[in-house]
């Protein structure tokens, strides 16, 4: 193989080469720009609940009306204004999820599992939204917040800033 043979093959490769690294770049750089602003939302939404005492808040009105004779117990409304865009990171790149590691997109999926079921009580047409005198009603929702808020802390650990 002579000179010119050499510098035409390495002209080739070269650009080939460059290609594929700014391939995998790019890859890498998405998928840790996707896990970093889904982790970032579902902790704001986390610290939201968390400030807000929205679980305190449900296992306190249901130990009062356990506290009521059943029949005795009066409708107790819970609402939680709810914006459409409460999960836009999510829904942007819901497509996207492969590009965690399989433990984090399973977390990430159960946490918005849990958030959307209480979101569906204390919004329009839901049980608390439109009151009850169930106190099992408001304990359940108590816990499924909860379990969210411990999926956000598992996030949050396995994915520190």
């Amino acid at each position: 193989m002579d000179a010119s043979q050499i510098i035409s093959t390495f002209g080739i490769a070269l650009p080939i080469c460059a290609t594929v690294a700014a391939w995998f770049w790019k890859t890498h750089h998405e998928r840790k720009a996707v896990k970093v602003a889904l982790v970032a939302e579902i902790l704001a939404l986390r610290e939201i609940a968390t400030t807000r005492r929205y679980v305190e808040e449900l296992q306190e009105t249901a130990e009062e009306l356990r506290g009521q004779e059943e029949g005795q117990r009066e409708i107790t409304k819970y609402q939680v204004k709810v914006p459409e865009h409460y999960c836009r990171i999510y829904t942007s790149s819901v497509s996207k999820l492969g590009a965690l590691k399989l433990k984090d997109a399973q977390l990430v999926v159960k946490f918005y599992q849990y958030a959307d079921s209480f979101i569906m009580d204390v919004t329009p047409g839901g049980s608390l939204y439109e009151g009850t005198d169930d106190p099992d009603t408001f304990a359940e929702n108590a816990a499924i917040l909860r379990e969210a808020i411990t999926i956000a802390d598992e996030l949050k650990r396995r994915n520190p800033v």
